[in-house]
C-alpha cells in the first residue's frame, strides 16, 4: 500500500477501536483517543524503513536515508542467512514487515515510556506525528519546518490532555501501527512474511497475504477508489460514536 494508506489506516484502527470502547460502556480518555490516533498514523509508516526511496527514508534526509540503507542490507543479510530456499531477494519487506517486528517495537516503546517516563514518550508521539504530515501532504507543500511545528504541537497535546496515569501505553499504538502497515501490505500481490521466524511449507520467509482473487496492486485504482474511501468512512463513522459519549 502507498503511504499515505497506511497512515490513514493506523490512525483509522485506532479510532474504530476507541469507538468500539466507548460503545461498549468504555470511557477512552482524550489523549488516548487524539494522541493514540496521530502515533498508529505514524508508527504505520515505520516498517518501510527498510526501503531507502520510502517517506519514513526521506523523512529527516541523510539520517534517515542512512538508517533505511543500513536497515534493508541488514534484513537481505538475515534472509540469505536463515533461509535459502527464498526467491524473494533484498531487504524491502522483510523483517521489518513481521509480527514478531511489530511486538517488539512496541515493547521496546512501551519499556521507554515505563522507565525513562512523559520525556521519551512525547519525543516518540512528537516523532510519529512529523512523520505523518510529511506522508500525507503533497511533496511541494509538505517540508521538514511544517512537520516538526506538527510534531511539537502534538507532543504538547500529548502533555496537557487528560490521559491514562504513565506512558507505557503509547508503545501499544506503536506496535498497532506497525502491524496495520504489515497487514495492509498482505492485502497486495507483494505479501508479506508476516509469521517469521516460524516455517510456512519448509520455508521461514514464506509469504502470507490476503486470497489470490482479492489483492490489489499498490497505488492501483482498487487502493485509491474502494480501499481508501472505505477507511475514511470507518474513520467518519468512529469519530461520530465517540462524539456522542
Amino acid at each position: 500500500m502507498m503511504g499515505r494508506s497506511h497512515a490513514v489506516s493506523g490512525a483509522v484502527v485506532w479510532l474504530a477501536g476507541c469507538a468500539t470502547a466507548s460503545a461498549l460502556g468504555a470511557d477512552p480518555a482524550a489523549a488516548t483517543i487524539v494522541v493514540g490516533a496521530v502515533t498508529t498514523a505514524g508508527a504505520a509508516l515505520l516498517p518501510d524503513i527498510d526501503h531507502p526511496g520510502s517517506t519514513v527514508a526521506r523523512s529527516l534526509g541523510p539520517l534517515t536515508r542512512l538508517v533505511a540503507y543500513g536497515t534493508s542490507a541488514g534484513a537481505t543479510l538475515l534472509r540469505d542467512a536463515t533461509c535459502g530456499c527464498c526467491t524473494r531477494k533484498g531487504g524491502h519487506r522483510a523483517i521489518t514487515h513481521t509480527l514478531a517486528f511489530a511486538v517488539a517495537a512496541g515493547l521496546l516503546v512501551s519499556l521507554l515510556g515505563w522507565a525513562v517516563g512523559r520525556t521519551a514518550a512525547l519525543i516518540v508521539v512528537g516523532a510519529m506525528a512529523a512523520l505523518s504530515v510529511r506522508c500525507m501532504f503533497r511533496r511541494r507543500s509538505r517540508g521538514a519546518f511544517g512537520a516538526f511545528g506538527a510534531g511539537l504541537v502534538a507532543a504538547a497535546a500529548a502533555a496537557f490532555l487528560p490521559g491514562p496515569a504513565g506512558w507505557w501505553w503509547i508503545g501499544v499504538p506503536v506496535g498497532l501501527g506497525c502491524l496495520i502497515h504489515t497487514g495492509g501490505d498482505a492485502l497486495t500481490f507483494s505479501r508479506v512474511p508476516l509469521l517469521w521466524p516460524l516455517r510456512l511449507r519448509g520455508c521461514r520467509w514464506a509469504p502470507v497475504g490476503m486470497w489470490s482473487p482479492l489483492r490489489f496492486r499498490t497505488g492501483s485504482g482498487v487502493e485509491l477508489w474502494l480501499v481508501v474511501p472505505a477507511m475514511l468512512a470507518a474513520g467518519a463513522l468512529s469519530v461520530y460514536v465517540l462524539g456522542l459519549r
